[in-house]
């Protein structure tokens, strides 16, 4: 049943549920401008006038200091510091939305400048790098123009920055045409976040390309320490399991597994390939170090919830030992084996580790059902076999680029070996996202409401004079799927904007591990009847929360029955109106992300909204599948024929 109570008093102005305002618009107009402007003028000074500009003088000599060219010190000392700020603005804004809800414009939110700054330097250094991109160039170069070669590194870096960059326009047009989203997964979300975290992609091969012309830097130990550095910073897709590491993931929980295991599947691999002994544990020390910069630059700022993170370590420890059972460092016949060998155990054992390690170190609503786990466990398993094929098939690539001879049984290993590998591992982490990702209907259980411990007159509420906090029983009717299912708890959240007209800070209520406002997390424990379980705390039900009970069954199905959600006059849909829950009320649980992405429009029929998120995501994959020909390319593997230029220089 659902009950409309108007409040006494007014509640705060909605932030608008459409797109940016035009002064929005223009404000990252005018960033953009500045970075085109002067990277323009370097271009036409570079390439078309012929001309040395100061910033190419000093990126030579600079580069002559530390052992690289100049084309290559650009990004090879400037890349991870605008990861790190892109890093901090990501951790900083997908935390508010959680407890702030929407953002009243693109830029009201202080948090979307390091990001937008950070895409567009990530952009303008790949064009930097083309800009000053002059011999000694390696063998394959992508040629623009006649004269005009550049290396495929800088093609790598350009397509993330450019696909990075292009979705603050498209999230724009997307936000009109289909309302907000405040999921980090959102369509036009992935382009953003995945431009930064690709970006690192780059690096590789640039050192490799780097090695081939002979850099001082990349010869000896040296360059071997500053490759496995450069591999390990692949890891920053972590990023994605961030939903789950603040404790309101959005989409199944399958995908954390899937995400994880692939990730560590091709970074470990390829890491410990590269560098030999110690390089798997090298990545998990870099996942280590980044959660925790994370933790700390967030921290420091009042009031945002900070991350709780996987430890990487089980996984790193058992490529280590099956790469010293395997002796990969002795043949490289040995290299497949071992490869599908460490992702399929570091996917199964390695994420099983974890899942003990969620028990008393991540936020609900984990751990994952014991129940669960086998599925979960499969799902990582093969991620993880997918990871070890792709990070095998990018150490050969980036071998092939630095003229690093492998052997086999004694005789060199072909340039093309491992070819299609790095296809067949991208190729298993889409499928396995085409059908775990999407969040499915479930079934539909009515259940009844109790009320217990009801406030109604506490200082931080009395302006709407309704129940305020309340512990929540819910008794389902039928079958129990409870126990069977993945997850099952309380969860409030949004609660902190609605509430400044009306209290304090220290007012709001807080979620009990978080100890921040705008969140409240709670199991929902057993009561000993049948079907019946309470909330561990009280709920927050009133003002601009919005608190509902979550399940998650099967493989996909995410459903929840809604306790509480204010009216919202920005939302024309029947999604906007108010919802209240009150004490003996018997409600159905509901497909959740109506809930969680409540500003999504009713009038968009579900096929063009499917065709959006088709033609978003094609791009996306278009843009990783650059990166698969960039890397096959710069090792001369790819079916591009080379030019006379490329045959002599060879």
């Amino acid at each position: 049943m659902i009950h409309t109570l108007a409040p006494l008093a007014a509640a705060p102005a909605a932030p608008n549920a459409g797109g940016a305002a035009l002064s929005d618009v223009l404000t990252a107009t005018g960033i953009a401008s500045v970075y085109f402007a002067c990277t323009g003028w370097i271009l036409v000074r570079e390439r078309i006038q012929g001309k040395r500009t100061a910033l190419g003088r000093v990126l030579d000599a600079f580069g002559a200091k530390i052992g690289l060219p100049g084309w290559a010190a650009a990004p090879f000392v400037i890349t991870p510091p605008f990861l790190l700020l892109a890093g901090f603005g990501v951790y900083w804004d997908v935390p508010l939305h959680m407890q702030k809800g929407r953002d009243d414009g693109a830029f009201a939110n202080p948090s979307h400048y390091p990001i937008f700054l950070a895409l567009m330097a990530l952009l303008n250094i790949a064009m930097l790098i083309m800009a000053l991109a002059k011999d000694p160039l390696p063998r394959h170069t992508l040629r623009l123009a006649p004269g005009w070669k550049v290396p495929f590194s800088s093609v790598v870096i350009f397509l993330a920055g450019f696909i990075g960059v292009l979705g603050f326009p498209l999230d724009d047009v997307w936000h009109r045409i289909f309302g907000q989203d405040v999921t980090e997964w959102g369509p036009t979300h992935v382009l953003m976040i995945g431009g930064a975290i690709t970006a690192p992609w780059s690096m590789p091969l640039l050192l490799a390309e780097a090695k081939q012309i002979g850099a001082p830097l990349m010869t000896g130990r040296g360059g071997r320490w500053v490759m496995g550095l450069a591999l390990a910073l692949c890891i920053v897709p972590f990023a994605f399991l961030m939903e789950f590491d603040l404790g309101v993931p959005q989409f199944p929980a399958s995908t954390q597994g899937l995400i994880f295991s692939f990730v560590l599947g091709f970074t470990c691999v390829a890491t410990r390939l590269w560098f030999g002994k110690g390089g798997a544990l090298f990545v998990s020390a870099l996942w280590v170090g980044a959660h925790l910069f994370l933790v700390g630059v967030v921290a420091v700022l009042p009031h945002v919830l900070t991350i709780q993170f996987l430890t990487s370590v089980p996984f790193a420890v058992l490529v280590e030992l099956v790469a010293l059972a395997f002796a990969v460092d002795r043949d490289a016949a040995r290299r497949l084996p071992f490869a599908v060998v460490a992702g399929v155990l570091g996917g199964s054992l390695g994420y099983y580790l974890e899942w003990v390690w969620s028990k008393d170190h991540m936020p609900l609503p984990q751990p994952f059902n014991a129940h669960a786990l086998p599925f979960l466990l499969v799902v990582s398993t093969v991620a993880g076999l997918g990871g070890g094929l792709l990070g095998v098939w990018k150490v050969r690539r980036l071998e092939n680029v630095a003229d690093v001879e492998v052997t086999a049984y004694g005789a060199a290993v072909p340039a093309a070996t491992f070819r299609w590998f790095g296809l067949a591992g991208f190729a298993t982490f889409v499928a396995l996202m085409a059908v775990c990702a999407p969040p499915m209907k479930g079934d539909v259980h009515t259940a009844t409401v109790h009320l217990s411990d009801v406030s109604t007159g506490a200082t931080n509420c009395t302006a709407y004079e309704v129940q305020c906090l309340a512990t929540v029983t819910l008794h389902i009717d039928g079958k129990d799927p409870v126990p069977d299912a993945t997850w099952f708890y309380a969860l409030s959240w949004q609660g902190y904007p609605g509430t400044d007209a009306f209290e304090k800070v220290s007012d709001i209520p807080t979620d009990p591990d978080a100890h921040v406002p705008g969140l409240v997390r709670a199991r929902m424990l057993p009561t000993g009847e049948p079907g019946t379980y309470r909330s561990e705390h009280p709920l927050p039900l009133y003002g601009q929360w919005k608190s509902l009970i979550r399940i998650h069954e099967g493989t996909n199905d995410m459903m929840s029955w809604a306790l509480y959600m204010p009216d919202d006059p920005a939302i024309t849909s029947d999604r906007g109106r108010e919802v209240r829950v009150l004490d003996g009320d018997s409600i159905a649980s509901q497909y959740e992300p109506h809930l969680l992405q409540r500003e999504r429009k009713d009038s968009i029929p579900e096929g063009l909204y499917a065709a959006g998120n088709y033609v978003v995501m094609s791009l996306w994959i278009l843009v990783l599948l650059g990166f698969g020909y960039s890397y096959n390319a710069a090792a001369g593997t790819g079916r591009r024929k080379a030019s006379a230029y490329e045959k002599v220089s060879a």
